[in-house]
């Protein structure tokens, strides 16, 4: 396993990203990176139409979480300009959310990601590789209207999410990556063997559902080999990793198909 001298990291986003980014640090410094520098813009529920209004108003309106490798640490009344700018960083990640009426499973709200990309490519360093990060389906009884649309068929809203994030979001001019995050959290309910992935109905689980993002979000962007992975955060064993990590690299692999 080769050390990298350092790996910086910003999510431009809302909860899902700060699901997704939890243990990203822990693992990053488990796959050999020296030193880390990951980076989180929070608004709940913010949605891509509302992140490029905020980057054109330049509007300090974000939480921002910052970890080095220890803790996270937070700072208020941060704008996207403000942490684009904080640093040169290696990948600079958007996040859609359900906010403000917005649906992630919706084609049409999707119509500001490519400002929003523009504008990030703008502002960033010429090494940094812009990312989008794909949600997930939520569970079948759960309460939030994004699933209730669909009748609670979690499945069909994966599906028509995997087909949205393919045809709408991977041709985005100026889009370097996409992580297929919502296929691996899709490939463990198929599995059957890890229980329920989300605390609430949407937000992912503590423990094996932050665990199966963070695993394929920093896989995606980084290429490491995440069976180099040995850490696994409090309550998941070593099966439980095992197939966590399964779940990863299959949709790396294939990032629109369950496997």
């Amino acid at each position: 396993m080769s050390a990298e001298k350092s790996l910086k990291i910003l999510s431009v986003g809302n909860s899902f990203a700060v699901d997704t980014t939890e243990y990203v640090p822990r693992i990053a410094l488990n796959l050999g990176f020296k030193s880390i520098h990951i980076g989180t813009l929070y608004i709940g529920g913010c949605s891509i139409k509302r992140h490029y209004e905020n980057a054109q108003a330049n509007a300090q309106a974000y939480k921002y979480y910052v970890n080095d490798g220890d803790e996270w640490r937070e700072s208020l009344n941060v704008s996207i300009e403000d942490a684009v700018k904080s640093e040169e960083w290696d990948f600079i990640s958007i996040q859609h959310g359900t906010g403000d009426g917005s649906r992630y499973t919706c084609e049409e709200s999707y119509e500001k990601l490519a400002s929003l990309v523009e504008y990030i490519r703008e502002k960033a360093s010429l090494k940094t590789k812009i990312a989008f990060n794909m949600a997930w389906g939520m569970e079948p009884d759960g309460t939030h209207p994004e699933i209730r649309s669909y009748n609670g068929d979690q499945l069909r809203m994966y599906e028509n999410l995997a087909r949205i994030t393919e045809r709408v979001v991977v041709p985005t001019r100026g889009l370097d990556i996409i992580s297929p995050v919502g296929t691996a959290i899709q490939n463990a309910r198929s599995i059957g063997k890890l229980g329920c992935l989300c605390r609430d109905g949407f937000h992912l689980s503590y423990g094996e559902g932050r665990y199966i993002a963070a695993l394929t979000f920093l896989g995606k962007l980084t290429q490491k080999n995440l069976d180099d992975v040995t850490f696994a955060p409090e309550g998941v064993g070593d099966e439980e990793s095992k197939l966590a990590i399964e779940c990863a690299k299959k949709a790396i692999e294939k990032p629109f198909e369950v496997t």
